[in-house]
């Protein structure tokens, strides 16, 4: 179970898909359907990123 939609967790979830036993299960509780990326904030403050480029949508990548 990942609790959060953040980009360390996101990283995890694309490890774990090459590299968790088959058949099994992950589940990631978030409050919402997407995360920001940190990292990229600065960027985004000072307007070289908008907000939208800095998102990860969180439901495609689960299901992924």
């Amino acid at each position: 179970v990942l609790i959060g939609g953040g980009h360390v967790n996101c990283q995890v979830l694309k490890m774990l898909k090459n590299l968790a036993p088959s058949g099994s299960k992950l589940t990631m509780v978030c409050e919402g359907d997407r995360s920001f990326y940190s990292g990229m904030l600065p960027g985004s403050t000072a307007s070289i990123y908008s907000p939208k480029e800095i998102q990860v949508e969180l439901k495609p990548l689960a299901a992924w």
